[in-house]
């Protein structure tokens, strides 16, 4: 989680909006992966690869892929016993 916080300083506004920026930079200021959701966590990933197939940007991939462990985390990670 810290490491996608960190990441997302380093974004800029082109191929995401604003508006995606400051979601994505929310959605990880929660700082606990029990207070984001799999839809948030989805919608991230959403923009992070449409700004990696646009742009080829190291750090929409990097954003991309610990967003979808995140979440993959949260649908089957938790099962245990």
């Amino acid at each position: 989680m810290n490491e996608v916080a960190r990441l997302s300083q380093s974004m800029r506004l082109n191929p995401i909006t604003k508006e995606e920026l400051e979601y994505i930079r929310s959605v990880f200021s929660k700082g606990d992966i029990d207070k984001i959701s799999v839809e948030e966590l989805e919608r991230v990933a959403e923009i992070a690869k449409r700004w990696w197939w646009e742009d080829g940007s190291e750090v929409a991939y990097k954003i991309f892929l610990y967003t979808w462990m995140l979440r993959a985390f949260k649908l089957y990670g938790k099962k245990g016993g």
